[in-house]
């Protein structure tokens, strides 16, 4: 679930395959791409209002619940002035998704 053609977010605790939806983003393809397979809710929040998902994105996207408490640091993806870490994202690991 890491890849373009192979889609997966997490977004403050809820799973999206976002392989379909990911090319018609407003902002590009490569902010969701980027991110395939990891948390990106520390990147999403600052940017969406916290119903966007749930308002736009077709019901059948949303795959579950994740715990959060469950994902590693290293699989959650950091906006590029993270102190924590160099670089646009940690791309390190992936968060275990099913």
């Amino acid at each position: 679930h890491n890849k373009p053609t192979d889609c997966w977010v997490v977004l403050c605790g809820k799973v999206y395959d976002l392989t379909d939806f990911h090319s018609s983003h407003p902002g590009g393809s490569k902010l969701i791409t980027d991110v395939a397979g990891m948390d990106a809710t520390l990147l999403f929040e600052p940017i969406h209002p916290s119903d966007i998902a749930e308002r736009l994105l077709s019901p059948d996207v949303k795959k579950g619940l994740i715990d959060t408490a469950t994902i590693k640091p290293e699989h959650i993806a950091k906006p590029e002035n993270s102190e924590e870490e160099s670089g646009p994202l940690l791309v390190g690991g992936k968060p275990p998704l099913e």
